[in-house]
């Protein structure tokens, strides 16, 4: 509940319905009457796509909401790239078949330039650690710090010799880890082991109490015992 953009919007509705392609964490939403998780799919915009299909009812998509699920899955997979199977092909088409807009897509993923300046302002405090990792620290709370955390990862990940990348971010009740792999590394058993989850190729953990400075060597003491015993 804690991640939802607007978590009062759980009080407003009577009925709740939870589609996730993460692993169940210990923070779930328990009281929804339907809950489908499969994590084997891309994203939840895929699971969203697949269900539509296969419903009784003639559901028509217009342009904006087809474009909206397609954007989905294009940011989960980063543009196709990362836990994409032949299912999540099989529903961009779909989509495009309903009018989904390329173009249309491009822009409701379009950031506002300030978002672009803090981002490169991470990218540029970044350190490589143990020659394989990409760390930055966000220490002071912004707006949308958690969408900042995540592409500023990706933008990390794609560093020569950068196999997993990670940017920890303050929130008001401690600092968040998000986490990105080539899938040489499994992201999701490291942040595992600060209580966190995910994917093979991304994963994220919160660490409630602590500051950045707190998290960042946590992180680094779990990354030296996992590299050292790589040799």
């Amino acid at each position: 509940p804690s991640l939802l953009i607007e978590p009062g919007i759980l009080k407003k509705v009577k009925r709740v319905v939870v589609i996730d392609h993460h692993r169940r964490a210990e923070e779930f939403i328990d009281d929804a009457q339907l809950i489908y998780v499969e994590p084997y799919a891309s994203s939840a915009s895929e699971l969203v796509t697949e269900i539509i299909q296969y419903m009784d009812e003639d559901i028509s998509l217009n342009p904006l909401v087809a474009s909206a699920l397609l954007a989905g899955i294009e940011v989960d997979t980063k543009n196709f790239v990362f836990q994409t199977g032949v299912r999540t092909f099989e529903a961009a088409a779909f989509l495009r078949r309903s009018g989904a807009d390329p173009g249309l897509v491009r822009m409701l993923l379009q950031d506002d330039y300030d978002t672009v300046l803090q981002r490169a302002q991470v990218v540029q405090s970044s350190e490589i650690w143990f020659g394989q990792a990409a760390v930055a620290i966000m220490e002071e709370a912004v707006p949308h710090s958690a969408v900042i955390a995540a592409k500023t990862a990706d933008i990390l990940l794609s560093v020569e010799n950068v196999k997993v990348s990670f940017v920890i971010y303050a929130v008001p009740d401690g600092a968040n880890i998000s986490g990105r792999s080539n899938g040489d590394i499994n992201v999701q058993v490291l942040l595992e082991q600060l209580g966190g989850g995910g994917h093979l190729n991304v994963a994220g953990a919160q660490l409630k109490g602590i500051t950045v400075e707190d998290a960042k060597e946590k992180l680094k003491g779990l990354l030296q015992g996992y590299f050292s015993n790589q040799i």
